[in-house]
């Protein structure tokens, strides 16, 4: 049974967008372009070992330890150098032992989300800047390694590369890629998850959850800035996402409520500030209740265009609203219309 929050009929539904986004529309923070120098990278601490590198398209997440580097994604072409950048600041922060002497670690494994361009753009630089973990250079290991020369190994879900395809060269390619529900990980003393979730965003959709630094990298899944993209060309669905959505709100622990520690599970969105679970449940609630007006409106008889009109996401719009750019809200309606509509 479809995840759903009960709403009123169709109008008084209505009625209640437009009474919530006239009280809250003008308390809604700045948007996370407008908050951001073009072109710069923060690098923000989540854990001891654990940062996020907002900035270079989709935020990228590093585990740091006596391994190397564990990258979360790897962002936009554009962006590469500076990211490059970056890590060599925490790799002069972080330098580890070697036979006696301090060595600045080098990226050891690329972990991809999804292909969209945000998150796989860095992927080749990257690669070729690091040593793949597998000992006795290009190929140990893994055959399709010879295809980044020995660089960092990239592992993403098989649909991944089949996306990529098209648009990368092979050198950004995954060199290792997984099938089936999970992939586990032992590196840096943490316990990864590399968990599928399938027609989400798209088809090769993972979820990357860090067990001991209790960090998960939610890819396209989750974004502050925006409503989530559902690309249906590449096998996404708006039940897949609220799907998704479901799961990692299983996944998060809530803010532990004791005076003398703090702790809760942090979430690392696509694009955006930290999250915690109350935030990702917000955003869960936020995508069933537009999925469920829209799914009236297409009951009642109401055309795409009559529901652009109409405005399902009127609530939502000032903070996660776009009239231009890679993904509009109009974009988001018309997904969410055809992801309903579509015959099984």
């Amino acid at each position: 049974m479809k995840n759903t929050i009960s709403i009123p009929k169709l109008m008084r539904a209505a009625l209640a967008v437009a009474v919530v986004g006239g009280l809250f529309g003008s308390l809604v923070p700045p948007t996370y372009a407008q908050q951001r120098a073009q072109g710069e990278i923060e690098v923000i601490p989540v854990r001891d070992n654990f940062y996020v590198l907002s900035g270079a398209g989709a935020n990228i997440g590093v585990l740091v330890g006596p391994d190397g580097f564990i990258v979360v994604d790897t962002g936009s072409v554009a962006a590469a150098d500076k990211v490059l950048q970056a890590l060599d600041t925490l790799a002069d922060r972080h330098k580890v032992m070697v036979q006696g002497a301090a060595v600045r670690p080098k990226i050891r494994y690329i972990f991809n989300t999804s292909a969209h361009p945000d998150h796989v753009g860095g992927n080749e630089k990257l690669s070729r800047s690091g040593l793949t973990i597998f000992p006795g250079g290009a190929g140990a290991g893994l055959g399709s390694v010879v295809a980044n020369q020995g660089g960092a190994a990239i592992l993403a879900h098989d649909n991944v590369t089949q996306r990529m395809g098209e648009e990368f060269p092979v050198a950004a390619w995954p060199t290792e890629g997984y099938t089936g529900r999970m992939r586990p990980y032992f590196l840096n003393g943490d316990g990864m998850q590399f968990l599928y979730q399938p027609a989400a965003y798209s088809d090769g959709d993972s979820i990357v959850a860090f067990r001991r630094a209790d960090v998960i990298m939610t890819g396209e899944i989750f974004d502050l800035t925006r409503f989530p993209i559902i690309d249906l060309d590449k096998g996404g669905s708006i039940q897949g996402e609220i799907d998704a959505l479901n799961r990692l709100v299983d996944m998060a622990i809530p803010p532990v409520p004791l005076v003398w520690q703090e702790g809760r599970t942090y979430l690392i969105p696509a694009r955006g500030r930290v999250a915690d679970q109350a935030d990702l449940v917000e955003y869960r609630d936020m995508v069933v209740y537009v999925r469920d007006v829209i799914d009236d409106m297409i009951k009642s008889g109401m055309t795409l265009d009559a529901i652009k009109k109409a405005d399902p996401t009127l609530a939502y719009r000032p903070r996660f609203g776009a009239t231009s750019g890679p993904w509009t809200t109009d974009m988001f309606v018309e997904a969410v219309y055809k992801s309903l509509t579509a015959k099984p």
